[in-house]
């Protein structure tokens, strides 16, 4: 997610038919019978992970990477179904599609619906159309292609999408529908089962590993990049099956302790060491995969399984990782929507202590009566036509563009603010996409200007200030912009999410080196980067001839977005619904010691700084608006600037920034 984001689905459980069971007691047995509530104790680590991730990033990293152990999970569960059915000549594909139904439908539904409920009081218009689009895709299992088709690098943040978490469920399923097929093909055409899902599952990685370096999001969200991965469960269903189903019973005790003790040590090692800065999937992916793989083979008598994952406070949570997983992830997007400034620890903690009782009554109450029980069609089609509502009522709202009509006429512009920056930043020609390398810069320098020469190099945080610098540069300097999406102008540095950005910078530094500007301004939203490196970029500048260099700093941090956050400022100042013009938000103590600090590291003779908190923020707070209208609002999301707001920040550079100094 998120980028920022991401979790487990529990799409898969632990019974022959892939539901969860009443109770250990009772509970029905696999078809090598025996029952693995080790399996189901993975799960719950899996989920934990992803619920310390979403509320506590800063503490679990790496917890985005228990969708990764799910997926494996999955693909064995669900492939010892499709195996075992096939092998005894019983499998329908009918048969296996109601189980899911009854298995997915009934929970996923109840969270669509509810997704819309709460969202309709407090989303902004174009909020809740955009949630609305959410639950159809949701309903119809394509969350992840949508999403897909929605990134990019000023996508809305996660903390603005309550169904982003459904991404997971769309790949499984999306699984579900071609693997039956395809193995059931290649048994009516005798094609041996192993080399072709090994051959699958090959490519499916080296797809991942191509989309990582070229369209991270598209290995991320695309189910081609991501199959590999169910497939290792697969693989290990497969080979369990050769053994008659006894995994666990096939190799050494001191090998199936081993492989329990390298398998956690693999998934911890993941939860540690893989956080945003890593290019996931790619070859980080290998641990937890590795790991949860490892787990599943040690069998339910290795050291960890028996000792953990076995222990009854982990297979009840595991039993019950579905509806946690539904519910968890849109109490805190919706928190974060109704109060965009309430940051705290306590509140996120609280929205997932919420999410258990809600995930148990989900379980009993409605997956449950729809699962167990004599198993009629009429369950099956009342759990489908739950979903198929759901998404015909997200479809609608999202037709009909948010309904417009919940918002007063007084809030309907910020119900309604969006800023376009393709044309003011210049998109595609002097700010590049992340798909795009160096030759792509095209007509990136003004011609009517004055004798002295600037050029602005940096990220999206250079591309934001090109409108105030166009409007200051009339008349007075030529003003060249180089700048690109997620690239710092640090040089020799390898942006993990931007592929060309080494090489952009490269050329950059060149045709500086070559046009001996007189000044070169430097912006990019320095906390995100390597910072300390900066220096020594500077350096190089000033011995390559630049006559002097600024130093742009970073602005304020708006959580969820201006917008959002004055939209809720302004719905509960009744019935005025004034913006403040002034907001405490942005101008935390620790964002104001990052600005003294870095300001520190690079003063040196011939380089300024300008201090973009101290130009928009003082004791009264950050400046939201220049005007009494939503239109001047000076930021568009959590941290870049309209025109509005670039014009006005380089208007108030300090004297001398920029040129002429004569």
């Amino acid at each position: 997610m998120d980028s920022a984001t991401t979790g487990p689905t529990g799409a898969a459980a632990t019974a022959v038919d892939g539901f969860p069971h009443r109770s250990l007691a009772h509970a029905p047995r696999t078809e090598a019978g025996v029952y693995r509530p080790d399996i189901d104790g993975l799960r719950a680590v899996a989920i934990l992970s992803v619920l310390a991730f979403h509320a506590f990033p800063q503490w679990m990293r790496g917890g985005f990477t228990g969708v990764d152990v799910f997926f494996v999970i999955s693909g064995f569960l669900i492939s010892r179904i499709v195996f075992t059915g096939l092998a005894a000549g019983t499998f329908r594909f009918s048969h296996f599609y109601a189980r899911r139904a009854r298995r997915i439908f009934p929970s996923l539904a109840t969270t669509l619906v509810a997704a819309l409920a709460i969202g309709w009081p407090i989303e902004r218009q174009l909020d809740y159309a955009q949630l609305g689009k959410h639950v159809a895709a949701g309903a119809g299992f394509v969350s992840n292609i949508a999403l897909w088709l929605e990134s990019g690098y000023f996508d809305a943040t996660a903390d603005a999408k309550p169904l982003l978490h459904l991404w997971s469920l769309g790949i499984e399923e999306q699984f579900y529908i071609v693997f039956p097929l395809l193995v059931f093909l290649a048994c009516r055409v005798r094609v041996a089962r192993a080399p072709l899902l090994v051959a699958t599952a090959l490519a499916s990685f080296a797809a991942n590993l191509f989309l990582v370096t070229r369209d991270p999001p598209g290995a991320f969200y695309l189910p081609h990049a991501r199959f590999w991965e169910l497939l290792a469960g697969c693989l290990l269903a497969l080979a369990g099956l050769r053994a008659e189903g006894r995994i666990d019973e096939t190799e050494p005790r001191w090998l199936r302790h081993a492989a329990s003790i390298a398998g956690a040590a693999l998934v911890l090692a993941g939860l540690l060491s893989i956080d945003a800065t890593r290019q996931f999937p790619g070859f980080w992916a290998l641990l937890p995969v590795a790991g949860a793989t490892a787990l599943i083979w040690a069998g339910p008598g290795a050291i960890v399984n028996r000792r953990v994952l076995a222990q009854r406070p982990m297979v009840w949570i595991g039993l019950i990782s579905f509806q946690l997983y539904l519910w968890h992830w849109p109490l805190l997007a919706f928190l974060h929507i109704a109060r965009p400034e309430d940051s705290s620890g306590a509140s996120r903690a609280l929205a997932i202590a919420a999410s258990f009782p809600l995930a148990w009554a989900t379980y009993a109450w409605i997956d449950k009566p729809l699962r167990s029980g004599p198993r009629s069609r009429a369950k099956v089609v009342v759990a489908c036509a739950a979903v198929v509502g759901a998404g015909i009522a997200g479809a609608f709202v999202y037709r009909h563009a948010g309904f417009p009509a919940r918002t007063p006429d007084t809030l309907s512009a910020l119900a309604n603010f969006k800023f376009d920056y393709a044309v003011p930043f210049r998109e595609g020609t002097c700010f590049l996409r992340p798909e795009q390398d160096f030759r792509q810069f095209h007509d990136c320098t003004s011609t009517v200007a004055g004798s002295d020469a600037v050029v602005l190099w940096g990220d999206s945080h250079a591309g934001h200030l090109y409108p105030g610098l166009a409007a200051a540069a009339r008349g007075r300097f030529t003003l060249t912009q180089l700048t690109a999406s997620g690239c710092p102008p640090i040089l020799d540095l390898d942006a993990n999410q931007r592929p060309h950005c080494r090489a952009i910078n490269d050329g950059v530094f060149a045709r500086i080196e070559r046009e001996r500007p007189a000044e070169v301004v430097l912006s990019a939203y320095w906390p995100s980067y390597p910072w300390e490196r900066l220096p020594a970029t500077i350096d190089r500048l000033l011995a390559a001839g630049v006559g002097r260099v600024l130093v742009v700093g970073p602005g304020p941090l708006w959580p969820s977005g201006l917008a959002g956050i004055l939209y809720a400022r302004a719905k509960a100042d009744v019935p005025a619904h004034r913006m403040p013009r002034r907001l405490p938000t942005g101008a935390d103590a620790q964002q104001r010691a990052f600005d003294q600090r870095f300001a520190a590291s690079i003063a040196r003779p011939g380089v300024d700084y300008v201090s973009m908190r101290s130009i928009l923020c003082n004791e009264s707070g950050c400046l939201t608006h220049t005007r009494d209208d939503a239109a001047s609002i000076v930021f568009y999301d959590i941290y870049h600037m309209t025109t509005e707001g670039s014009t006005y920040a380089v208007a108030h550079f300090p004297d001398g920034a920029l040129p002429p100094w004569h």
